[in-house]
């Protein structure tokens, strides 16, 4: 996969449609509008509206704020949160 273009684009938009459904979806459940979830990550109420509907992307600090907010509840399989698997990035990060 790693010379195929192609088909990295595609586990990209189909990782995307999950972290934008999941969005959506966590939204709901805690009854937040759109405007109250952008005050809290400090964008305009159309940015996520535009994250929602795939016109934008999330960056990664996005990502990790909405996982630091929801919590275990914003999860996609594609991405580990887990503290434990930070510690041992960290680790491989110093060695480097």
């Amino acid at each position: 996969m790693k010379n195929d273009a192609f088909a990295r684009k595609q586990r990209i938009n189909k990782l995307m449609g999950r972290l934008q459904c999941n969005l959506r979806n966590l939204r709901h459940k805690n009854k937040l509008s759109q405007a109250q979830l952008a005050a809290k990550l400090n964008v305009d109420q159309s940015t996520i509206s535009n994250f929602e509907s795939g016109r934008s992307v999330m960056t990664i600090e996005h990502v990790y704020e909405l996982y630091l907010m929801f919590g275990e509840d914003f999860s996609c399989p594609d991405i580990l949160f887990s503290e434990q698997s930070k510690a041992n990035k960290k680790d491989e990060c110093l060695q480097e």
